[in-house]
């Protein structure tokens, strides 16, 4: 395990080192040059090579090899054209690493402590996936639950992140599933760190947004204790140190935030799209903090602004591919920095360019990924209206700290006139008429308008590239409260998915205005201060109350998860079953060594999600006829594409016909038939599992608890 560890870790720093000097070219307006961020956009850059070089090619370790020479080819052309600019400071390395490598350790050994993958949570999906990823050769990758199938309606390419460094290293997928996860923490609370540390120059506030970014958990346990000592009605009295009921706060809604994504233990596309949302935020802070107009934001010179227009298309039109959710966001908030940036450049006009430039390359660059995407199973049916709503409580419960940090900003900050500030107070009440939230998010969302068009010196830029975040993350929490995307689920839980995937994009964003905001309150605090030191201490007060509220659920998250399962200490996801069912555990070790490429495997059709069906074709990536059906239906499948698929593969176990069994089994390009416990607990009374036994068409391959069959005739 550890000789693992460190192969892997040394690779992401050489991927980092190999896409600095690219990263620094465009960064130029940062402390740091980007180093914070070089190790996500090196991953990013090379799953990218990777990608598009397998539709020529094919995606194997060679084509993983051939993209890492063209990065360290395009960065070599960087450091020969920016010869003054690729340079950092020995701190600046030193700092950063420091971050990673910290973070690394603390999520793997949350990790060591639990690293199975079981059917709780969307774990068999993602390894099915990712399994799926490193098997095919073409992309759009195969469906492993639907096979014939492709995954040309899912956004596969978070997996494609994870597979691509794994290809070079080697090691088995059940291993970088979680240090796939692993790294997707250290990198988000790098770069969280590289942007806190960038806005204000202080090293204890890059932490802080590190913390309040990765680390921090929402203040559920306290406002729950607090309702039970009040005896107040509460959903979750019984279950008060659950980590599962901090991200079930507002009913029928999921509120997950990033430290409680990076320890489930879910490598899914909203966990992974969180290093490479802050990727974004990085670079947009590099652009709020040129002096140029026009084009030239980007940099002076043909390389500068080529190496910067690609950099920033790729960072964001790659969200689309790793979280859709996040695209339209960010591509927003881009938007909004450029029109910023160059309103107080006295530009405005020629912000159009730039933006244009960017937004269009974002979708050319992914050309292939959209020609083949089948948008329906992914998208949902369209925008319906939202009939229940957040209670106030529970988005204060949420987002308490962030808040209060937000608020004391903006009015320590603020030098209008106080009437109009008392004015906001009716207009606050009165937007209670429509739901309750508006109480807050009406308020924000002045107070930020007018901060960002109000004249600050310079020193103070960076409080208007935080108003812009603050703004977005106002209006997502107003938009969850008017409008939800119709997906596949129904009434109470029309809205969950909305306010599943828009809730965590505003938690990125306030937490990172609230490193910004700490640093700023306790500045224009300390100014204060001579004339009234009371109102200093109650403040600091607050902040500590509210500090340790959320920081006691991120502990009792932590102890819950790490005591969750009761295994051996590893990093192989799949090693339980070694213990749970051996048998199997050994069949499935050696479908994964024996049976290359993609052929189809028989095992029993999967029923409910969240069950232990379809483990074989999840843990070795081999597509099955159908596995769990309700995920195939979300992702746009029909019943009557499902239900005969279904019917099939009980006929095949079932039926003493074995012609008929042979038409089936030809039908779906079936290889391989799997029969184990599953199979034997559905099919033995039939007496149809026999058949298999039949040495003119079936040949035994592996025999033990479980039994492998191949068709004779199939490679």
């Amino acid at each position: 395990m550890l000789i693992e560890i460190i192969i892997w870790y040394a690779l992401i720093l050489v991927i980092g080192m190999a896409a600095f000097p690219i990263v620094s070219i465009v960064c130029k307006n940062l402390s740091d040059r980007g180093y914070c961020i070089s190790k996500i956009a090196g991953i990013l850059i090379l799953s990218y090579l990777a990608w598009l070089l397998s539709y020529l090619l094919s995606f194997s370790r060679g084509t993983v090899l051939l993209a890492l020479a063209i990065l360290c080819a395009l960065s070599l052309l960087c450091i020969i054209y920016g010869k003054s600019e690729v340079h950092v400071g020995r701190d600046v390395v030193i700092r950063n690493e420091i971050v990673f490598f910290v973070a690394f350790i603390v999520f793997l050994v949350i990790r060591v402590y639990s690293p199975e993958i079981i059917n709780f949570g969307e774990k068999f999906m993602d390894f099915a996936f990712l399994n799926a990823v490193m098997r095919s050769s073409q992309f759009p990758p195969h469906d492993p639950w639907f096979a014939g199938g492709l995954l040309d309606f899912y956004y596969y390419f978070g997996y494609l992140t994870v597979a691509v460094p794994c290809k070079i290293s080697g090691i088995a997928t059940a291993v970088t599933y979680n240090l796939g996860l692993v790294t997707f923490a250290a990198l988000a609370a790098n770069a969280a760190f590289g942007i806190g540390y960038d806005l204000t120059k202080k090293i204890r506030y890059g932490i802080s947004t590190m913390i309040f970014v990765v680390f921090i958990a929402n203040a559920h346990i306290v406002f729950d204790m607090a309702a039970r000592l009040l005896n107040l009605e509460t959903g979750s009295h019984e279950h008060i140190f659950r980590l599962w009921e901090s991200t079930r706060i507002i009913p029928d809604t999921i509120n997950e935030f990033p430290y409680f994504g990076f320890t489930f233990g879910d490598l899914h596309p909203h966990v992974i799209s969180i290093p490479f949302q802050l990727l974004v935020l990085v670079l947009m802070l590099n652009i709020h903090r040129s002096d140029e107009i026009g084009i030239a934001i980007y940099g002076i010179g043909r390389t500068r602004i080529l190496a910067g227009i690609i950099l920033s298309a790729l960072a964001i039109g790659a969200l689309f591919q790793l979280n859709a959710w996040d695209y339209p966001t960010y591509l927003i908030i881009f938007t909004s920095i450029v029109l910023v940036q160059q309103y107080h450049a006295a530009s405005i006009r020629n912000a159009l360019v730039p933006i244009a430039t960017v937004a269009v390359m974002s979708i050319l660059l992914f050309m292939p990924f959209y020609l083949d995407f089948q948008g329906a199973g992914a998208s949902g049916s369209g925008i319906g209206i939202v009939y229940q709503h957040t209670l106030l409580i529970d988005f204060i419960e949420i987002f308490a700290l962030f808040l209060f940090l937000i608020f004391s900003f903006m009015f320590l900050r603020l030098d209008i006139d106080r009437r109009y500030v008392v004015a906001l107070i009716p207009v606050a009440a009165l937007s209670m008429i429509f739901f309750q939230t508006l109480i807050i998010t009406i308020p924000l969302t002045l107070l930020c308008i007018y901060l960002l068009f109000h004249e600050v010196h310079e020193d103070m830029k960076s409080d208007r590239f935080i108003m812009v975040l603050v703004l977005t993350g106002s209006l997502l929490a107003i938009f969850c409260e008017i409008f939800y995307l119709d997906d596949h689920f129904s009434a109470p839980n029309e809205r969950m998915n909305t306010v599943f995937k828009l809730y965590l994009q505003i938690w990125i964003l306030w937490g990172i205005a609230s490193g910004y905001c700490l640093y700023r309150s306790i500045s224009l605090l300390k100014r204060r201060s001579s004339r009234n030191r009371g109102n200093k201490t109650i403040w600091i007060i607050i902040f500590c109350i509210l500090f340790a509220s959320c920081g006691i659920c991120s502990l009792t998250i932590t102890a819950e998860r790490i005591s969750f399962d009761h295994n051996p200490r590893s990093l192989d996801g799949t090693m339980y079953l070694n213990l749970s069912d051996r048998g199997e555990y050994r069949a499935i070790s050696w479908i994964r060594r024996e049976i290359p490429g993609t052929p189809v495997i028989l095992e029993a059709p999967g029923r409910d999600s969240y069950s232990t069906d379809s483990r074989v074709s999840a843990f070795t990536g081999l597509p099955t006829l159908i596995g769990w059906r309700w995920h195939e239906i979300m992702w746009g499948r029909g019943w009557d594409e499902i239900g005969p698929r279904v019917k099939d593969a009980d006929t095949i176990y079932r039926t003493h016909d074995v012609p008929l069994a042979i038409d089936l089994l030809d039908e779906y390009n079936v290889s391989y038939v799997y029969v184990g416990a599953a199979e034997h607990e559905r099919y033995d009374e039939s007496g149809g599992l026999y058949k298999f036994e039949d040495e003119d068409y079936f040949e035994c391959v592996y025999i033990g608890s479980v039994q492998i069959y191949q068709l004779k005739g199939c490679p």
